[in-house]
This record gives structure tokens, C-alpha cells and sequence, in this order.
């Protein structure tokens, strides 16, 4: 052990005094001798040990211990046989100890080699100073360092010398004095200056590293500012028809990019990425510059080239579509189609970041690649027909504009309150005056489209053009539409599109405001608002759809007009989430536009009787049935749970519709005539529905239960598609919830299932009460 263990006029203490002849181990109470009864004399041992620890100081000084000699003259016993014996300078030593060991020679009992002196180890420089209870023992390294052979700690027996700050002490029953100490105190305060002295390396290098990160971190933030400015010149290069200098910009571009790789593919930012927590908002850039590379490469350069080639002109302009220019748009994203959409998926699988300006730039990134994604899905499905549906070559076509209002609620969206035409020729676009609703008397009735959909939906649809959203298949409405249009004003249609006050407004909110004849102005914020709900309040009943239809002709016109000073993308996004809420949908006559159309998914159709391997879609269609424009206060929440794969490969989910008439009594005490329930013994605040809900082709619909405010529904089926009907009368603040399983077919595999609903007013309202 550290310190000098045995030197008592040394450390100023007196000697241990001797301790009584005891029966058990030398320094061990209670134990038993290793040679005999183990009693011995303490001066005599104490004499020993002083011998053999300046042997040991001694063996410690000039390197080496080669051997030790017991008091009684015996060699070690952990000394290897026919190992040479201990040398000249140890005998006088070994000499000093048996005679010390002689004052008790007398005693019989003395005379017998203690425990305490069974041994010292051949290693050099390390002496045993006693046993331990546990029967391991303390030693001296080369270097003075105490160890032992096991255990946390160890007992240590001298002479009552206290030593180290940690220890603790105590008696035994010999009177020798127990020490307990740290194993390895002097090696750990060894071990936390090595590790100290790393720390501060590894701080200085952490330190350099960062100060580089930082610079690289400056130098990417530097390119990616340019290369941004760029972007927004070139896509108002773009709309503006400027197309010469667009390979140089999208060069540029790509070279900037390349740039941003490389510095962020360096070692640096590498390790960076392993940094806990803000390690992904390192790997977040890496992946947003790795996309945009790929981009920029494959797909912005090429574009470039093919847009330099079209003919100069902005794309819109003055209601005139730039064909040739949105022809060759439309070729690249088509042609680059693989690559946008890789880059999006990378974007879209950035995950949660932490520092808040790169929390910022991802939100950005990926509202940027998913309606950019959305123009590539877009223009690969419509790039083949594009020209011919614009009047190229001198053709003109003709597009039936339908403007429904969700206030009387339909399946496909609402009320047919207006429909005006629109012509193209080779680009240049013209609208006619958007007239109300069509009304035909029975002998002037349109041929039958589908008997089986009208005997279902009404057959009045093929006399009045307002009822023609009572279906939910748009492609069979359209039909009637048109010949509806055509019986009227003999004109044929090439298409008929639908769309609802909603989308008017976001379309509204791109190119400006309209006024109502009172100078009531409508724009972006409250079109929907003025269209479903202040015209029926705040006017005249003969005034009303005559103002629906002057907004919504008014609104084309400024749209047609304005659309050339249109921001691109924004108008990307608002006929996108149109088309996702199903508040912009079409119908064309000519099958491959069809097609297109259809797969835009803006089609609108009821699913394909003949093919049970479609993407199932679960339909919810609502009808009013109150004659009244009382769906203002109508809310819609349709849930779909968690898909259970049933063992002959169909697939089962669980399906709660909950309706609910939000009307308060207060608001239902002042409602107009025009705007409250006319049907047959109906109440005035009644929103009577007809709900229905659609299986997909070759799926079914079970378990139906009904909560809340009771009805009934029967099973009924169109063109072999299962579906359930019935029709539910809410009162002021009344909710019904229709909850069912719908099971999808085999042949849809594991296609997700989808939803399509009826849109409602239920959004634009809570907006406008803000």
C-alpha cells in the first residue's frame, strides 16, 4: 500500500502495542494458522515486517526483486521453483528479521510461521502487508500504486498509520488497524488528467470544425440566395414569354446547385449529421440541395432548351393561352415526370428538424414540391391532348361552365344556379353571358341519358338542368347538361365543367374583385359567402339568382382577363385543392380527353361497374330534399378506420358519418321564406337529407347502425354497385350518425381506401365567422 506502512518513529506515531497471543490466523481474528495453532509474538513480527518492507524499498530502487526470504530463513512461496535466490544486499535484511523473530523464541507456540508471514510475491516491488477478510491482499505497484486481485475495496492491515483522505478505519480484534481505501485512487486521478487533456484537444479540434462548418454553412446559404433569385426570374420569364435567355439562367442554376452538393457532401457536414438532436436539421439541408440538384440537372435544363424553341409570348394574356409555349410546359414536366416525382418523395420524407429557420425552409420545400408534383401529374395526363382541347389549328372549342351552389345541396356539389359558355380558338379564349336555369316542358323533355340512374335520381333531370347534380356520377349529369344546353340554344358542347362559389373564390383571390350592383364587392375573402348566403338573406327572391348568375359571369370575365398577371404556381394550387375538394369538376365528350381528364381524378364518376380491381373509393352523397337553402348550417364529418385484411384478400373498414344541423333556434326564428324548408310537412328549420353510401365495384356494405336522431336505410344497388339510401330530417341543433362497414373487393388487393364526399359550405362558413 501507499505510504510508509511499517516506520513508526517515522510517521511520529508510536509503536503498535503488542497484542495478545490469539488462536486464530496472524492478522485475521477467528481464523485458524496455516502451520499450526498460528499464535505468535508481535514485537517479533513486528520486527519482520520492518525487515522485509526496506527490502522491499530497496528491491524497489535498483529495479528488480528477484526473490524474498521468510524470517525463518524460507523461500517465498509464491517464489517459482529453482528461481535464484534472494542476493547479497537482501541477507543482512532476511539476518535483521530472524533475529527480531527470536525475542519470543521461548514460547512453543510462537515459534510456528504466522499467516500474517506466508508470504511476499517474487513481483518486483510488491510486498503483501497482510491478508484481507476476504482473503485477497493489498499490494504495491511499481509505481506505488495500491491494487488487489478483486472486490471494490479491500481490507488493509498496518500499524495503526492512517493514510489516503477516503479511508475509513477500525480495530480488529488482534489490535491491528483496518483501512479501507479506494482501489486505484492514484490510477483514476491518473486517468482524469489523460482524459481532461483529451476533452481540451478534442474542444480545440470541435472548435476548428465548427468555425469551418459555419463558413461552408455561410457559402451554401450565399448560393442557395442566388440560385433562388434566379428561380423567380425565370419563372417570370416563363409567364412573360421571354424564353431566350432561359438555358443560360437554368445553367447557372444547375452550376449553383452542383456547388451546394459538393460543399454538403464534404466530411464535415458528414459528421455534423451525427451531432445529437440538431443532426437532422443537417441531414435536412443535405437532402433539400441533393433534390434540387437532381432537379436543376435533369430536369430544369432540358425544359430550358425546349421552352427557348417555343414560340415568344407570355402564356396568358388578355384571355389568349399561349399554346405552343404551354405545349412545350407541358413536354418537359411531362418528360421529367420521373424525376420531379423522386425529388418530392425525398422532400416530403424529411422529418422533424429544430432549428427554426431550417424548420422554415422545409415547410417551404414542401408545399413547393407537392403543388410542383401536382403540375407534373397534371401535365403528364394532358400534355398528349392539350392543344386540341385549346382550339389548335384553328379548331374552337366550346365548354359548358356550370356553377353549382352547395346552399341547396347536391350530390355532386349543389343547386345548378348558372351556366354560361366558354369558346377557344387556338389559345384565344371568349365567354358568353352566363344565363339561370334551364326548365323545359314534358314533351320537350331530353333523351334519356340512363334510365336506370334517372329512375333512381329523378327523371326530372331531363327537364330542368338545376336538377342535374342529384346523381353522383358527373360524366351522366354532364350529358344531360349539354343536351339540356343544346335543346335550349342549339349548340353542342365539347365538355361541361362544374364548380362551386368556393373555388370561384379562390380563383377570385388571384385575379381581384367584382361588385354586386350595389356596389357590394366580392374577392378572395367572401365570394362564397356573398354567393350561399348574404344574396338569399339580404335581397329581394326575384333578384337572387339573377345576381348569382351577373358574380359569376363577372368573375370569369375578370378571371379570363387577370389570369395573365397570374402567379403560375398559385394558380397550379387553387385549381389543385378545387380538384382535391371536389369543388372543380369536368366532364369531356371526346374519349381521350376523357381519359385525361379522368385521370386527373377531377372526373367525378361513380366507380366502373366492370372493373372490382379500381382504387376503391368510399362515396357519401347528400341530397336536400327540403327545397331550401338551409345546407348553409349543415356540418359533414365522415371518419374511415383502420383497414382489417380479411382472409379471402378483401378488406374491411369501419364508417362513421355524422351529420348535424348547427342552426341555433334564435337563427331559425328569423329565417327568410326563400331560405327556410318548403317541402311537403316539413318544418322550417328542417334540413331533410337523403344520405347515400356507395360500395366500390365488387365490395359491400354491412352492419349499419344508426345514433342520434333516428331513420332508415334501405339497400338498394346502380349498375350492379351496391349502396344504401335513406332520408334523415335534422332540426335546429339535432346530429344523426350513420356508422357501417364497408368491405372492398379481392381483386383491389391492398389499395388504400378512399373517400369522396359531397362538398359542403361547412369551411367557407367558419371562415367567414372568423
Amino acid at each position: 500500500m501507499a505510504g510508509n506502512h511499517f516506520k513508526g518513529s517515522d510517521s511520529g506515531r508510536p509503536a503498535v502495542p503488542p497484542r495478545p497471543n490469539g488462536a486464530g490466523k496472524a492478522g485475521t481474528p477467528g481464523g485458524t494458522g496455516q502451520g499450526g495453532s498460528g499464535k505468535r509474538v508481535s514485537p517479533g513480527e513486528t520486527a519482520m515486517f520492518t525487515a522485509l518492507y526496506e527490502q522491499s524499498q530497496k528491491a524497489k530502487k535498483t529495479g528488480r526483486a528477484r526473490g524474498n526470504v521468510f524470517a525463518d530463513g524460507a523461500t517465498s512461496t509464491s517464489q517459482p521453483s529453482g528461481s535464484p535466490s534472494v542476493p547479497a544486499n537482501n541477507a543482512g535484511a532476511a539476518n535483521a528479521a530472524n533475529a527480531a523473530g527470536n525475542v519470543n523464541a521461548g514460547k512453543a507456540d510462537n515459534n510456528t510461521p504466522s499467516a500474517g508471514g506466508a508470504g511476499l510475491t517474487g513481483n518486483l516491488g510488491t510486498i503483501y502487508t497482510g491478508a484481507s477478510e476476504t482473503g485477497t491482499f493489498a499490494r504495491l505497484d511499481d509505481s506505488g500504486t495500491e491494487f488487489a486481485g478483486s472486490g471494490s475495496k479491500e481490507d488493509y492491515y498496518d500499524f495503526g498509520l492512517n493514510y489516503g483522505s477516503d479511508a475509513s478505519s477500525s480495530s480488529t480484534s488482534d489490535g491491528l488497524v483496518r483501512h479501507r481505501h479506494r482501489k486505484g485512487e492514484r490510477k483514476k486521478r491518473h486517468t482524469g488528467a489523460i482524459i481532461a487533456a483529451v476533452a481540451a484537444v478534442l474542444l480545440v479540434a470541435l472548435g476548428a470544425s465548427g468555425f469551418m462548418l459555419l463558413n461552408s454553412a455561410k457559402t451554401v446559404k450565399s448560393e442557395a440566395k442566388e440560385a433562388v433569385e434566379i428561380v423567380g426570374g425565370l419563372k417570370d420569364k416563363v409567364t412573360s414569354g421571354d424564353f431566350s435567355t432561359l438555358p443560360d439562367d437554368a445553367k447557372k442554376i444547375d452550376e449553383l446547385c452542383d456547388s451546394m452538393k459538393a460543399e454538403t457532401s464534404s466530411p464535415l457536414w458528414t459528421a455534423a449529421s451525427f451531432i445529437p438532436v440538431y443532426g437532422s436539421d443537417i441531414n435536412a439541408a443535405r437532402t433539400m440541395i441533393d433534390a434540387l440538384s437532381d432537379v436543376s440537372s435533369n430536369a430544369l435544363v432540358p425544359m430550358a432548351d425546349n421552352l427557348s424553341q417555343a414560340t415568344p409570348g407570355k402564356l396568358f394574356q388578355d384571355g389568349m393561352i399561349n399554346v405552343s409555349a404551354l405545349q412545350a410546359v407541358a413536354d418537359s414536366l411531362s418528360s421529367s415526370s420521373k424525376v420531379f416525382k423522386s425529388a418530392n418523395e425525398k422532400i416530403q420524407g424529411i422529418g422533424d428538424t429544430h432549428i427554426s429557420q431550417v424548420t422554415e425552409l422545409v415547410d417551404k420545400a414542401k408545399d413547393g414540391f407537392a403543388t410542383l408534383n401536382g403540375a407534373v401529374d397534371a401535365a403528364e395526363k394532358v400534355a398528349p391532348v392539350l392543344p386540341q382541347m385549346l382550339g389548335a389549328n384553328g379548331q374552337t372549342r366550346n365548354y359548358l361552365v356550370y356553377a353549382m351552389n352547395n346552399v341547396e345541396i347536391r350530390a355532386c356539389g349543389g343547386f345548378g344556379g348558372s351556366q354560361g359558355l366558354i369558346s377557344v380558338t387556338d389559345g384565344q379564349m371568349s365567354i358568353g353571358e352566363f344565363v339561370p336555369r334551364i326548365g323545359l316542358s314534358e314533351d320537350e323533355a331530353v333523351e334519356s341519358v340512363d334510365e336506370e340512374d334517372e329512375a333512381l335520381f329523378g327523371n326530372h333531370s331531363n327537364l330542368y338542368n338545376s336538377g342535374n347534380t342529384y346523381s353522383p356520377d358527373w360524366p351522366r349529369n354532364s350529358q344531360r347538361v349539354a343536351a339540356l344546353w343544346k335543346s335550349q340554344y342549339g349548340q353542342d358542347v365539347d365538355g361541361v365543367v362544374g364548380i362551386d362559389p368556393v373555388f370561384l373564390q379562390y380563383l377570385l383571390g388571384l385575379v381581384g374583385n367584382v361588385s354586386l350592383p350595389d356596389g357590394t364587392v366580392v374577392d378572395g375573402t367572401n365570394a362564397a359567402k356573398v354567393l350561399m348566403h348574404d344574396v338569399y338573406w339580404n335581397y329581394p327572391v326575384e333578384e337572387s339568382d339573377g345576381i348569382f348568375a351577373s358574380v359569376a359571369s363577372a368573375a370569369f370575365d375578370k378571371i379570363l382577363g387577370g389570369i395573365g398577371d397570374v402567379d403560375v404556381t398559385k394558380l397550379v394550387s387553387a385549381v389543385e385543392r378545387g380538384a382535391e375538394e371536389g369543388r372543380l369538376i369536368a366532364w369531356m365528350k371526346n374519349d381521350d380527353e376523357q381519359n385525361a381528364i379522368k385521370e386527373m381524378n377531377i372526373d367525378a364518376s361513380l366507380p366502373d361497374p366492370d372493373d372490382p380491381s379500381e382504387d376503391p373509393v368510399a362515396g357519401v352523397y347528400f341530397n336536400n330534399l327540403s327545397f331550401s337553402k338551409l345546407d348553409w348550417y349543415l356540418n359533414a364529418d365522415t371518419q374511415i378506420g383502420q383497414g382489417i385484411k380479411n382472409g379471402d384478400g378483401t378488406c374491411s373498414y369501419r364508417i362513421a358519418v355524422t351529420l348535424t344541423n348547427i342552426m341555433t333556434q334564435e337563427e331559425a326564428g328569423k329565417l327568410p321564406d326563400y331560405v327556410a324548408a318548403s317541402a311537403p310537412d316539413a318544418a322550417r328549420d328542417d334540413e331533410r337529407l337523403n344520405v347515400s353510401l356507395f360500395a366500390p365495384t365488387g365490395g359491400n356494405i354491412t352492419d349499419l347502425t344508426v345514433e342520434g336522431t333516428q331513420f332508415g336505410l334501405g339497400a338498394a344497388t346502380w349498375h350492379g354497385i351496391p349502396f344504401y339510401s335513406g332520408t334523415v330530417d335534422l332540426h335546429a341543433g339535432e346530429t344523426t350518425t350513420i356508422t357501417y362497414t364497408l368491405t372492398t373487393s379481392a381483386e383491389a388487393g391492398d389499395k388504400p381506401l378512399t373517400l369522396r364526399q359531397t362538398p359542403t359550405c361547412q369551411a367557407a362558413r367558419d371562415s367567414a365567422s372568423a
